[in-house]
């Protein structure tokens, strides 16, 4: 297991940490998603075997939140 914070500065309200545990659970591998819309982080661990970092970025670009490890 692996656990990566992404920073997020389209992150504004409890809306939008929402949309991005919806979207980063349906990623085959993410186990759990925690977001702190005070600070703009997205916390995501997930399974090194199944999913990798780029993936997470790219589903959370696809969601209209473009974030940075």
């Amino acid at each position: 297991m692996a656990s990566q914070t992404y920073t997020c500065p389209a992150i504004h309200c409890e809306g939008c940490a929402g949309s991005i545990s919806r979207s980063l659970g349906k990623l085959r591998g993410v186990t759990a998603v925690e977001v702190a819309v005070a600070t703009k982080a997205v916390t995501v661990q997930y399974d090194e075997a199944v999913t990798d970092g780029a993936a997470i970025t790219a589903r959370l670009a696809a969601a209209g939140f473009p974030a940075e490890p």
